[in-house]
């Protein structure tokens, strides 16, 4: 009976390691070899998503974040992170700092025909691909696309031709290379109806999207990201709480709205009517009499947005009738008037101690017929950590990475421009 005794126990400890093991995601039957002159061989890529080594609530009673900075202290100022998670720099690209084959090629081969959703990384001339870069984009392809679902398209705006284009697409680490498309600005140009105006592609943002759009008739819904975003926490697990908010709000409409299962235009700042005098409205004089007034357009800022198709073919059809006017009212206001749904996800920002954020609300008056309606008006919705300058954002980013033991909660920032991270 011993032997036998033993051998049971020694089946009950084997099992209930591996019921503690945590669980890998595995892609099976891809190709481990991207190489250009390498042979390709089959196999299975074993991931395990990034975790924070800090798991608990890091806002105090007074707001400030725990952050083990020993040099600003940062407090939330609008929504508090939904996750109690503090992230080392390691904690959180460190799994993406020296990629396998298997997870490259796990990049390479990440799109798949018929999907129906996409995000759009937006680069321009300036891109260095520097190290800490191209660990960020690896952590954007293997989270938002291999665990998240979506096609991720790397969307780089190049006036040039020849062997000068070659030059610089050869910079561009080869596992990021079958993800990548180029558009240069007269093939914008060219796709416009010729009575619509252009200026450049800095005033007319969307255009791109728009013409992505029109090129990939497979795509739904398509998140537009700009090169000088980064976040704190996965983008999984972002994306997944962004949907289940929007999901909320569409469980809880009201009998006269008409909200469909994606939103039209998603924006990380509030959409509203602009409350200063503002420059772009200047010399907008077709735009504002086409729209019947400042009062009836509305705004946002637009470095993360989310676009459906029917937004994105109705901005075209006002191209058709030589409207296009500038991109951060252009679409909001669109969004607007002709009853599509705008959602504003709020999401934590963090200012230093002594410096208050910019106040950048929502009132009732600012939502369209279909825009959700239990949402958080009166907050902060935009400034410091997620702001258009990087005033503040550049310490937060800039001040966790030098400093190994500083963590950091759950964050979307904008604008990273330090040379470092480029």
């Amino acid at each position: 009976m011993a032997p036998v005794a033993g051998l049971l126990a020694l089946a009950f400890y084997v099992t209930q390691i591996y019921k503690l093991a945590p669980a890998s995601r595995i892609i099976p039957d891809i190709q481990l070899s991207i190489s250009e002159n390498s042979q390709q061989s089959k196999g299975s890529f074993y991931f395990d998503p990034p975790e924070p080594s800090i798991k608990h609530s890091v806002v105090r009673g007074d707001g400030v974040v725990w952050t083990m900075d020993n040099h600003t202290l940062w407090r939330s100022v609008g929504r508090h992170p939904s996750r109690p998670e503090c992230w080392t720099y390691k904690d959180r690209f460190g799994a993406y700092e020296n990629a396998s084959p298997e997870m490259s090629a796990a990049i390479s081969t990440n799109n798949k025909a018929g999907n129906k959703k996409a995000m759009i990384l937006r680069l321009g001339p300036g891109q260095v691909w520097r190290s800490q870069f191209v660990t960020y984009v690896r952590s954007l392809v293997i989270e938002a696309g291999y665990l998240a679902g979506y096609d991720i398209i790397i969307y780089i705006h190049l006036d040039l031709t020849g062997t000068e284009k070659k030059t610089w697409l050869s910079r561009i680490p080869q596992e990021f290379k079958p993800l990548v498309q180029t558009f240069s600005t007269q093939d914008l140009k060219r796709w416009l109806p010729k009575n619509t105006p252009f200026k450049n592609v800095y005033e007319s943002n969307h255009t791109p999207i728009q013409m992505f759009m029109a090129k990939n008739e497979n795509y739904d819904f398509v998140y537009s990201v700009e090169g000088d975003v980064r976040l704190i926490g996965r983008w999984d697990t972002f994306l997944a709480d962004v949907d289940n908010e929007y999901s909320f709000h569409c469980k809880h409409q009201q009998q006269d709205q008409d909200m469909p299962e994606i939103p039209d235009l998603l924006s990380f700042q509030v959409i509203r009517r602009p409350r200063v005098q503002w420059p772009w409205f200047e010399k907008a004089d077709a735009c504002l009499k086409r729209f019947g007034g400042k009062e009836n357009t509305r705004s946002s800022v637009g470095p993360v947005w989310g676009w459906s198709r029917r937004l994105l073919d109705a901005m075209t059809e006002y191209n058709k009738d030589g409207i296009n006017c500038y991109f951060e009212y252009f679409a909001p206001t669109i969004a607007y008037q002709q009853n599509l749904t705008s959602f504003f996800y709020q999401h934590p920002i963090y200012c230093p101690t002594t410096t208050g954020p910019e106040r950048h609300t929502l009132e009732l008056v600012d939502l369209g017929k279909n825009d959700p309606r239990l949402v958080q008006l009166e907050k902060v919705a935009v400034g410091c950590s997620y702001f258009f300058v990087d005033v503040r954002s550049k310490p937060f980013w800039g001040d966790w990475y030098d400093n190994p033991e500083v963590c950091r909660p759950q964050a979307l920032v904008h604008p990273v421009k330090d040379l470092r991270f480029n």
